[in-house]
């Protein structure tokens, strides 16, 4: 090999006695200065990001974190993502204080340099990956002789600055304060509920009585109590009890679903869950189509308020006062099950409590799980009636009417560049308030309306609102004891000036 020149020696001088990481991308091998590396870990579940360079496969939890997960072989400019295997592992970077993890095929072995063992990049030198990356070439001896280890640079793997940079005008653009449009006077007409299957029958609740609604989460049953209490969960380090309407209805419990729920609510300051065979929609619904029920109701109190007539008068659905559903005797014997005698829970009084905590509407898109703010949802429809429009950008999947307004809908799949699907069953509309125009957005499915602590909702990575051609995400909402995420969509960001401007002409 030729003589080094006295500024290789030098350079070669600087990293002698310094220990690298080894690693296989490809059939090659690559090192990274140990003093970057904070651990390396297997390949965990990562949940993918629409609209990312194509080397980034996503995020993921580290620790309660967010995590940045790149492929190192895409980023290195290789035609091939890395194998997903065995050996897979993820080395978890740090630089100017922001982790970002790499997927490599392999690690081979933790080795210390010796002086003279790193030389500059030679020229001949081709692996096919892209030379800016690559910062010299360690000289690694091992039982077979001789290794060339390509050392990254990764300054240039990723550009620290630029990503904060980016990252600073975003977190001042975005922030987590969630801002109430001023509801028109239309808006203002309307009430909004949460409908939900029982028995086949169609219950509803207003949006603003329902505290969360979960999944069925594991329940411990309790001897002594009314046979409509099933037993108690714990949520967030409360008490629950969990309540059959079934049996406080006079029906018989159902089987439990993929689709079942638990709704929560709270009646004179105790939350209280009730099973759901299935919540069905989001309802913004007119004065016009609520009805006071009929007499035999309205006696001694029934837990039926008012009946909504829904789609031209051809569904009924029951809405359910909360107040009634209970009996003063029933609700002192679930407060002491609980624990909250003190009533030192209450949703409706303490706007502190709002403050740290946020309702999102969360929906699946390819598997992925993602959230819109409560604030921006109008309501959920099913999928029908849809009319194509023809020389309309090709996210729109067509036009709706929706009480004689005319909606755009917008697929998803296809402005995130995602595969079609064929719409079914359980796809919904999700009719969202832009600042200039209603719209409805198609989704695989909606799964539930959580309600989460700010704490939980973490800031997009810059890593990725660096590679997002518009700033469409809010946040990431990060369920760290679910090893769950949840990407929370900016939905006032999701357009150009100039989409929202043909948006605006196909609804006119």
């Amino acid at each position: 090999m030729a003589e080094m020149s006295p500024a290789a020696a030098m350079n070669g001088a600087e990293h002698s006695d310094k220990k690298y990481v080894s690693f296989t991308v490809g059939s090659e091998y690559f090192g990274i200065p140990i003093d970057e590396v904070r651990q390396i870990i297997r390949l965990p579940k990562v949940t993918r990001v629409p609209k990312m360079p194509v080397f980034v496969l996503g995020i993921s939890n580290l620790r309660g974190s967010v995590l940045p997960v790149l492929d190192l072989s895409l980023r290195l400019g290789y035609q091939n993502p890395c194998v997903n295997g065995e050996d897979t592992r993820v080395i978890v970077t740090e630089k100017s204080g922001l982790e970002i993890g790499f997927v490599v095929e392999s690690v081979s072995e933790v080795k210390s340099t010796e002086s003279g063992s790193y030389e500059e990049l030679p020229e001949m030198l081709s692996s096919g990956a892209d030379r800016k990356f690559i910062s010299g070439v360690l000289k690694m001896r091992t039982k077979d002789g001789i290794r060339l280890v390509q050392v990254l640079d990764s300054k240039e793997l990723v550009n620290i600055a630029e990503i904060q940079r980016k990252f600073d005008e975003s977190s001042s653009q975005r922030g987590f304060a969630v801002k109430a449009d001023v509801a028109d006077k239309e808006v203002s007409d309307y009430r909004r509920f949460i409908s939900f299957e029982i028995d086949g029958s169609g219950y509803a609740i207003e949006i603003h009585k329902i505290n969360e609604i979960i999944r069925l989460p594991e329940c411990v049953s309790v001897p002594g109590l009314e046979s409509y209490v099933m037993g108690i969960f714990s949520l967030r380090e409360k008490v629950i009890p969990l309540m059959s309407l079934h049996r406080k209805f006079g029906k018989k419990d159902k089987p439990e679903t993929e689709d079942s729920r638990v709704v929560i609510i709270e009646i004179e300051n105790t939350l209280v869950g009730f099973i759901a065979d299935k919540v069905s929609e989001v309802l913004s619904v007119p004065e016009s189509s609520i009805e006071e029920p009929p007499k035999v109701f309205s006696e001694n109190g029934s837990e039926i308020s008012a009946i909504i007539k829904a789609e031209q008068g051809e569904r009924l659905v029951m809405i359910l006062e909360s107040a009634n559903l209970l009996q003063a005797k029933e609700i002192e014997a679930l407060k002491k099950l609980a624990g909250q005698e003190g009533g030192n829970f209450s949703m409706t009084d303490a706007s502190a409590s709002a403050a740290e905590e946020k309702q999102i509407v969360t929906f699946t898109i390819e598997d992925e799980e993602y959230g819109i703010f409560i604030e921006k949802v109008q309501e959920i429809n099913r999928y029908s009636n849809v009319t194509r429009v023809p020389k309309t950008p090709a996210f729109v999947e067509g036009i709706i009417n929706l009480r004689g307004e005319v909606i755009p809908l917008i697929d998803l799949r296809k402005r995130f560049e995602l595969t079609a699907r064929t719409a079914d069953e359980f796809t919904r509309v999700i009719i969202v308030n832009l600042a200039s125009i209603r719209v409805g957005f198609v989704v695989d499915f909606v799964d539930e309306v959580l309600r989460v602590p700010s704490d939980c909702i973490d800031s997009v990575p810059a890593v990725l609102s660096a590679g997002v051609d518009s700033q469409f995400l809010d946040g990431v909402v990060n369920l760290t004891g679910k090893q769950r995420m949840i990407l929370l969509l900016n939905v006032d960001e999701l357009f150009s000036k100039a989409e929202k401007k043909k948006l605006e002409k196909i609804g006119s």
